[in-house]
Order: C-alpha cells, then structure tokens, then sequence
C-alpha cells in the first residue's frame, strides 16, 4: 500500500511564520520614542510656564531657560500637528469614510 506521509509534516518543514519579523512592526519602536520624546518636551514647556505664571521664575532673568521653554513647546506643537495630519489621511480618505457613514 502506498501511503502518503500526513500533511502535517509538511508544515513542520516550513519556516515558523511567527519568528519573522513584520515590515510595519520594525518602524513601531523609534515611532514610540519620538511620541515620548515630544510628550516629554511638551511636559517640560507646561511646567515651565506653571511656575513663570506663578511668579517663580522671572522670564527677563532667565533668557536660556525661556529660549529652552520655547522650543520645547515648540518640538511638542510641531509633533502634534504631524501626527494630527498623519491620523487624517488624504482628502480622498476622508471622502470615502463619509461616503460609508464613518
């Protein structure tokens, strides 16, 4: 009798399909870092206006450290609006989710 092996065993030869690494997964980590990274320079520029509203810091005085203040509000906005245009997508994205009552 000629019996054929099962076809399990065929599988078990092919490449684990788990231990390969996916091409949206690699860019996740440096995307995560960024976000922290402006999530904790916007941090910052908040704290720092909390304590020169507060009368604690002297904006005149402390030219540097305002100049910092800044751009870390800066870098914070910029990573915002970029990721709002990101979450947007293109007009005609926009278009079709209305058009499907999204």
């Amino acid at each position: 009798m000629g019996m054929e092996p099962p076809l399990v065993e065929e599988r078990r030869r092919l490449p684990d399909r788990r231990r390969t690494e996916r091409a949206e997964s690699r860019g996740r980590y440096p995307r995560k870092a960024a976000a922290a990274a402006v999530g904790v320079c916007g941090g910052l520029a908040l704290v720092y206006l909390f304590f020169a509203a507060i009368g604690a810091v002297d904006l005149a005085e402390a030219l540097g450290a305002s100049a910092v203040a800044l751009v870390m509000g800066l870098v914070w906005l910029g990573g915002y609006l970029l990721s709002r245009r990101q979450a947007e997508g293109t007009v005609g994205d926009r278009l079709e989710r209305e058009r499907r009552g999204f």
